[in-house]
């Protein structure tokens, strides 16, 4: 939350559902046994193109579109790419070498936050790759995958689990929690002057 601002995580999340939807659109002209092979194809270029533009509107620096290669971006200390997941199965998602290196960039915050390393000393974290992750377990009228879902995902250093998950409509949740001004309580208790005690005169004791 203090590296990324709450606006890129909505923005990545409007631009997966934008790209989604196109992508559906245009394949469902395909008969019917092309139609998932060409939705895949078309889709991802459609999403590519999506995310491109929101992380350039928010000043996340992109890398260039170019045919299937992966557009990373950059906010705060963190790298940010995309990652579709199907049905949920969080598995086998490390086959690309590109992402294997960026998830590796996470081995401080598993150090840090997770596992200790007792051979290395934990240091403050200076760099990261999270992952806006499309959920593809619904389907469309015309039988084509769906998102359903668009989540924020810190991969572990190996691809095998994961550091931290959660859907992006509950993640920006917590910057109000953070924004909410709190009434400062500037009252200051003072206490009542005690009547100082007299003796030995004509008001006697008062």
């Amino acid at each position: 939350m203090q590296q990324v601002p709450r606006d890129l995580f909505m923005a990545c999340e409007d631009a997966y559902y934008s790209g989604d939807e196109k992508g559906r659109v245009q394949s469902s002209t395909f008969i019917k046994g092309h139609r998932p092979s060409a939705a895949g194809q078309i889709k991802h270029f459609r999403i590519n193109e999506a995310f491109y533009e929101a992380l350039k509107a928010q000043g996340a620096e992109p890398s260039a579109l170019k045919g299937t290669k992966l557009v990373i971006g950059r906010s705060g200390m963190f790298n940010v790419a995309r990652l579709n997941v199907p049905s949920h199965k969080w598995v086998n998602l490390g086959r690309s070498a590109t992402r294997k290196k960026l998830a590796e960039l996470n081995a401080s915050i598993s150090r840090k936050y997770v596992q200790r390393d007792f051979f290395t000393d934990a240091v403050e974290p200076t760099g990261g790759t999270l992952f806006i992750v499309g959920v593809m377990d619904a389907v469309d009228e015309n039988g084509i995958a769906q998102l359903s879902e668009v989540m924020l995902a810190l991969p572990a250093p190996d691809m095998k689990s994961w550091i931290y998950r959660k859907s992006i409509s509950n993640f920006v949740n917590l910057y109000d929690r953070v924004d909410t001004i709190v009434q400062l309580d500037n009252a200051l208790p003072t206490l009542k002057k005690q009547i100082k005690k007299q003796t030995g005169n004509d008001q006697g004791n008062q």
